[in-house]
């Protein structure tokens, strides 16, 4: 069975070719590799493809966000099985054929994912119930506690890797294009999970997950983006009183900081949001 792996490339040059020579040193099975580039401007496009000339470029014209760029990707993709892998991971061992041979006897699985590392080595979180009002109560009071539990019978798994039948991609139709980032992965789950699949956590594979290397941490462009994406998912899955809760929840939160030097600009641009006038351009940039 063959495995289509699919990498989003962002002004990320050095961390994708990082894990391009993971994939290449790893790798036994039989796999494509296929980098999709969100219009860099940094030196992917002439370094890349020189290096890994084993693997198949897709230079698109701007960045319209992570799930389009995926699912260009997949487009593309020859696989049976879609294995989508961020470009700040690393992996550390060959873990496609018994994840794709998981997924391939398992027909009720619909998405499988493996264990993530952070670079020292020590559990990183990545996954979880559906966002709910009542599910991110229950996140914020066990920060900082164990949670075991969430991690092994998890709703959603995180985008930075996981694999999925190209079958179960394409009746879902892919990604929603909406989301420029964040959530997009939680939404996909929702929606396979719809179709009566499980959401499988596999910690007997793992690779390390950077993290966060695409996008500057600070940038407030960053914390509107996580808003507007968590907006359209209640909108898209939860009941009208929880879209008006996590609303009110936003609008209180953001009023605190509105007059703040620190949080003026965020919170002028959530309450925005919350209030539906805000509309971000088809291709603009977080």
């Amino acid at each position: 069975m063959k495995v289509s792996i699919i990498i989003v490339n962002f002004n990320g040059c050095r961390f994708t070719a990082e894990c391009l020579e993971t994939i290449r040193s790893y790798s036994q099975a039989s796999v494509e590799v296929i980098v999709v580039d969100n219009a860099s401007t940094d030196d992917s496009r002439v370094e890349l493809p020189v290096r890994f000339p084993e693997v198949r470029f897709l230079w698109l014209p701007q960045n319209r966000g992570f799930g389009y760029a995926n699912n260009k990707g997949a487009e593309k993709a020859t696989g049976d099985i879609l294995f989508f892998l961020n470009n700040d991971t690393l992996l550390t061992g060959d873990i496609i054929p018994v994840m794709s041979r998981m997924l391939n006897e398992d027909r009720s699985i619909g998405i499988a994912a493996p264990k993530l590392l952070n670079e020292d080595g020590t559990l990183q979180v990545s996954s979880g119930p559906f966002p709910s009002i009542a599910a991110e109560w229950r996140t914020k009071q066990s920060v900082g506690k164990n949670s075991t539990e969430a991690i092994l019978q998890p709703d959603w798994v995180t985008g930075a890797a996981f694999f999925i039948r190209r079958e179960v991609f394409q009746a879902i139709g892919g990604f929603d294009e909406e989301y420029f980032m964040y959530f997009e992965d939680v939404d996909l789950c929702k929606r396979v999970a719809d179709q009566g699949l499980t959401i499988r956590y596999i910690p007997e594979c793992s690779l390390i997950h950077l993290g966060g290397k695409s996008y500057g941490k600070q940038d407030p462009r960053i914390s509107i983006e996580y808003r507007r994406s968590q907006l359209r998912f209640y909108d898209h899955h939860r009941s009208l009183i929880q879209r008006v809760l996590v609303r009110f929840y936003l609008f209180i939160k953001f009023s605190r900081t509105l007059f703040t030097p620190s949080g003026s600009v965020v919170s002028r641009q959530v309450i925005r949001l919350l209030f539906g006038a805000d509309q971000r351009s088809a291709g603009s940039n977080p």
